[in-house]
């Protein structure tokens, strides 16, 4: 075997049969599966029944109010003789009651009228999405009949248009948005790891340095080899903890969602248009989601997760041979990762406008590509094919290069302690 190899095993076996590894390797996957769920839970309990109590200043608004399996709606006053003060002390003293209503006369006058919600325990979304769409309709209800125009004329005139984006190629509706999410997630996981073990690597570097065991090492070694050793063996190490986590984290969460009744959408509340509606969207993602080309998209992951992590790896471990101590390398570590944490914000801003040139760019450039291409391969962008062929060579060519410059300054920094040191000097080692 040869002596990258050796390294390689070396950095592998003793990583990941750390008790630590171990530990994150097989917590990770519980962790965010039991967030989600327990996420999931709470929002069930707290989707309790309410009952609300409404002060009417009009005493026309609530007329119409209905009561639903969910929410139960008490009017405080319908003889005008009590106000807002009144209906606030009784609220406070009604332990039965979760939350007041307050409807101004203004409400009803103006184009832009607001009302009011008083609570004890903050309201969820949900509960004020409801009660606003209550208020809403009851109001369209008064003035409808004040212009002596029937609710039949109204829905007539009342029309919304849905525009949808339909692929002319193949004449299917697609979700671009849709889309756009997933190439997010898979380029928002490529960040989190690149940074994550780039760093490793930097203090893997650094705790050799600092205990002088790699002055054993390099005289048996040379010192590139060393360095592409760790590099590698760290990256091994990584991809077999995402491994484990994809594995794990799909075997939980099957069986959490096996065990939890999730209701996403409460049906009592819902009417049938409404209940069809989200049905339609719900098959329109998931066609969507089944028009992704996953085979690109996953070996596009392995290839820039693989691109990136070698291309940051190896100026990390320059910025760890340079340096005595992690104080040190912060001067070196935020210019080396600010286009990653660039790429991280285009990346988020690529929902609204994913075909801006900003994105095309960041999608090319070897700093940025491993976060923003993506995001272009799960839209399936027209002629992205050559795209992603160039970004990749770009890639390629640039770890090479960057890989060069590393060593360099591996070479000279892995043995050099007790001095500051600068970017001048980091290009002096260069031109050794």
């Amino acid at each position: 075997m040869s002596k990258i190899g050796l390294i390689i095993k070396r950095e592998y076996l003793s990583r990941v049969s750390k008790k630590s590894f171990l530990l994150m390797t097989i917590l990770g996957p519980i962790l965010m599966v039991g967030f989600m769920a327990g996420a999931m839970l709470l929002g069930k309990q707290e989707d309790k029944n309410l009952k609300i109590l409404v002060h009417d200043d009009t005493y026309l608004v609530s007329k119409s109010f209905t009561d639903s399996e969910k929410y139960h709606l008490v009017v405080f006053d319908t003889t005008g003789t009590k106000n807002l003060d009144d209906a606030k002390a009784y609220f406070k003293t009604a332990e039965d009651v979760d939350l007041l209503l307050y409807l101004p006369e203004t409400i009803v006058e103006m184009s832009n009228g607001a009302g009011f919600l008083y609570f004890k325990e903050a309201p969820s979304t949900k509960t004020r999405m409801y009660l606003s769409s209550m208020v809403n309709e009851s109001i369209e209800k008064l003035k409808l009949k004040e212009l002596n125009i029937s609710m039949d004329t109204y829905k007539r005139l009342k029309n919304r248009v849905e525009l949808k984006a339909i692929d002319y190629k193949s004449g299917k509706e697609s979700n671009v948005k849709v889309k756009a999410f997933v190439g997010m997630a898979f380029g928002i996981s490529i960040f989190m790891f690149i940074f994550m073990y780039g760093t490793l690597v930097m203090k893997g570097v650094i705790e050799e340095k600092s205990s002088r065991i790699v002055e054993v090492i390099v005289s048996s070694v040379k010192p590139f080899e060393l360095m592409m050793g760790k590099i590698i063996g760290i990256m091994f190490v990584g991809l077999t903890q995402f491994a484990v986590w994809i594995i794990l984290s799909s075997i939980l969460g099957s069986i959490a969602m096996g065990m939890i009744d999730a209701e996403v959408y409460d049906a009592a509340n819902q009417s049938p248009e409404a209940i069809e509606g989200m049905t339609e969207m719900q098959a329109s993602i998931i066609e969507t989601l089944l028009s992704i080309n996953w085979v690109l998209l996953i070996g596009l992951f392995f290839f820039y997760f693989i691109g990136g992590y070698l291309l940051y790896g190896a100026l990390m471990a320059a910025v760890g041979a340079a340096v005595d101590n992690e104080t040190d390398s912060q001067q070196f570590i935020v210019p080396l990762t600010a286009p990653l944490m660039f790429a991280y914000v285009i990346v988020l801003l690529s929902i609204d406008n994913p075909n801006s040139p900003a994105i095309v760019w960041c999608s090319q450039i070897p700093f940025t590509s491993p976060v923003v291409m993506l995001v272009r391969a799960a839209m399936g962008a027209e002629g992205l094919w050559w795209q992603i062929i160039t970004s990749m060579l770009l890639l390629i060519l640039t770890f090479i290069g960057t890989t060069w410059l590393a060593g360099k300054i591996y070479r000279t920094g892995i043995l050099m302690h007790g001095k500051k040191i600068t970017w001048a000097e980091l290009w002096k080692w260069v031109k050794y």
